[in-house]
């Protein structure tokens, strides 16, 4: 697992990364972007929060860890929040 300032400084980048495609999105009047970036950071900064950590278990025919992941959808829950 790395070390905890390494994980907070490279979730510092990826805001930083965002926050600047956003608001050039933002400034062009392309929302349709503005909604792609917003779910693409979330599913990166989880990805990067989880990394150190591995699968969920250690058992090989685990039911829930074989699971196929849902879906992503266009808008998430936080949608609501910023509408």
């Amino acid at each position: 697992m790395p070390p905890a300032g390494d994980e907070t400084a490279r979730l510092r980048e990826l805001h930083d990364e965002y926050v600047w495609q956003v608001n050039a999105a933002i400034g062009e009047g392309r929302e349709d972007i503005v909604w792609r970036l917003v779910d693409q950071y979330l599913d990166e900064a989880m990805r990067e929060m989880t990394a150190g950590f591995g699968p969920g278990c250690e058992h090989i025919d685990c039911a829930v860890c074989a699971r196929p992941r849902p879906a992503p959808t266009r808008r998430r829950w936080w949608h609501r929040l910023l509408v």
